[in-house]
């Protein structure tokens, strides 16, 4: 990944008596993840993050949902996963949604590119039917914290 200053969604649910994660299917990394996105220069962390839902869920700011004004966690560190790899280096935001329309947390659901995942999941690094989840959700998952939130 090298350089990553991005921002991504943290929503949350409770199945099972656990409490899941949303994450999302990157196909550049095949692997899922937070959904979220790089941010372009002239973009704040939070716009960068309603474009990019707007742009991968087709879901309307202000209308379908709005992102909590302030982020969960701001996050800057660097990581190398292995010694062939050089370190990568991040900036990033979380932020929770302030508000999700009940259609549009259907939508959220009956996207297939999306899964639920519980803490299990991401510590042994794949989805509950085998796909791989991505090294950074574990280091995020780790560094903001997100064991200790409640839902």
């Amino acid at each position: 990944m090298g350089n990553f200053v991005g921002s991504f969604i943290l929503f949350q649910t409770t199945l099972d008596q656990k409490v899941h994660w949303l994450a999302h299917w990157n196909y550049e990394r095949q692997e899922f993840m937070l959904p979220g996105a790089k941010k372009k220069p002239y973009e704040t962390f939070q716009h960068c993050l309603i474009s990019e839902i707007e742009k991968t869920f087709e879901l309307v700011p202000f209308e379908d949902f709005i992102i909590s004004q302030d982020p969960q966690a701001h996050l800057a560190f660097s990581d190398k996963p292995s010694t062939e790899h050089p370190s990568e280096h991040y900036i990033i935001e979380l932020f929770d949604f302030q508000a999700l329309k009940s259609s549009a947390r259907k939508i959220l659901d009956a996207d297939l590119r999306n899964r639920w995942v519980n803490e299990q999941d991401i510590e042994e690094g794949t989805t509950a039917d085998d796909f791989p989840i991505a090294g950074l959700f574990r280091a995020l998952f780790h560094k903001a914290n997100l064991d200790g939130r409640l839902s």
